[in-house]
């Protein structure tokens, strides 16, 4: 017999997460009532235990449900009829599930693979990279705006990486990510296979033993300047002409840009790097911590960050202080990531100078992409990484790793 009156409404449930609710006596008294029982549709995912009065499960349909909870009262005898009060629940959807993805318009040019992954096992160091299109866009049918570039040079035995982020307000920076990644890494790549590698390392070599550090060390920022430098204004160059060519103004192009090289040394490494942007790039090492290439930067552009396409980025005061180095033994990681994942795992531009945000963020990668040399799967491995959730942040995804 099904009791008059409003059905009780329990607390909402969420798809896949833990749901408990006890029922109490101010929501019904079943204290000393007997054969008490919830049923509840099937493949809910709910059960109901007797001696704690309890409803608990993880619920696996979202939408709303109900429920019956039968019972006899206290001074029923076994003949009184079962008394049934109906029970109202919603139980939310688990929002990864109501994103959608659509493709861009086949109009559109500049078109852009959703994923991309790169794995160069030459040399003495491994390099993996993976780039993600991120939810927001999939959702809005847009291409991803992130891009990367690695290489392996071999007579110099330099790696060379690049990771850009075009601007989500300017309508062709899936393009200037492309063309900053492309044009800089050439320029690296051309430039230590002519004999600058040699003259690099001289400097490294000599750096140690020196009696002026300071003028060797001095010496040695002034030609990664040079080197770093004009890698990031050829390509800013190149991608006014493209915009001017193709009747776009330059912030249409805008991006980001990440670029090292990292090039061998009689003793260790020597890792230049230059920065403009946001995101982050650091060199990792387990003993000592994390030492950053640099920081990320805001300002007028969209109300977030700096863009390699911005003149003020190369006026002489700004652009020396973007190119740093590090001389070290050896490494474990060398990072590059968009502020996609920044944003999602390090929240601040604090954290990122916080060796245990960073042993995190390796930790996390370990365990779904091993980074290990005999691991020839880790960068396809690493593109699944990227699309680990984190409510809030939707953006494209990238990493490069040299490890």
């Amino acid at each position: 017999m099904v009791v008059s009156g409003k059905p009780l409404v329990l607390p909402n449930g969420k798809v896949g997460e833990a749901y408990s609710y006890a029922f109490t006596k101010e929501v019904i008294d079943l204290s000393g009532c007997l054969n008490v029982r919830v049923l509840a549709p099937d493949g809910l995912g709910l059960t109901f235990d007797q001696p704690s009065q309890t409803l608990a499960g993880r619920p696996s349909q979202s939408g709303e449900h109900t429920l019956r909870l039968s019972y006899q009262p206290a001074a029923a005898t076994p003949a009184d009829p079962t008394l049934v009060r109906l029970l109202q629940w919603y139980v939310n959807p688990d929002p990864r599930s109501l994103w959608t993805e659509h493709e861009p318009s086949a109009e559109l040019t500049g078109r852009k693979q959703h994923v991309a992954h790169q794995l160069l096992t030459a040399g003495p160091k491994v390099l993996a990279a993976a780039s993600r299109r991120g939810r927001s866009h999939a959702k809005d049918a847009k291409f991803r705006e992130d891009d990367f570039r690695c290489y392996y040079q071999a007579d110099s035995q330099a790696y060379v990486v690049a990771v850009a982020d075009g601007a989500g307000s300017a309508n062709m920076s899936r393009e200037g990510s492309r063309l900053a990644c492309e044009l800089a890494t050439q320029h690296l790549v051309s430039a230590l296979s002519g004999g600058i590698a040699d003259k690099l390392r001289g400097f490294a070599n000599t750096l140690e033993a020196a009696t002026d550090r300071a003028e060797v060390r001095k010496a040695l920022q002034d030609e990664l300047y040079k080197l770093l430098g004009n890698a990031a204004l050829i390509a800013a160059r190149h991608i006014t002409q493209t915009a001017e060519a193709a009747g776009h103004v330059v912030r249409d192009y805008a991006t980001t840009l990440l670029l090292t090289l990292c090039l061998p040394t009689a003793q260790g490494w020597l890792v230049g790097a230059f920065w403009v942007g946001d995101g982050g790039l650091g060199l990792y090492r387990r003993e000592e911590g994390i030492r950053l290439l640099g920081k990320p930067d805001g300002g007028e552009y969209s109300g977030q960050t700096r863009f390699l396409t911005m003149k003020e980025t190369f006026e002489a005061s700004s652009l020396y202080g973007r190119v740093r180095f590090e001389l070290v033994p050896d490494f474990d990681a060398l990072v590059l990531m968009t502020d996609g994942i920044t944003d999602a795992l390090f929240q601040t531009d604090a954290n990122l100078a916080k060796a245990e945000k960073w042993q995190e963020l390796l930790d996390g990668i370990n365990a779904a992409a091993p980074l290990r040399r005999d691991n020839q799967a880790v960068a396809a491995q690493l593109a699944e990484w990227l699309s680990f959730w984190v409510k809030g942040e939707y953006d494209d995804r990238t990493i490069a790793i040299l490890f």
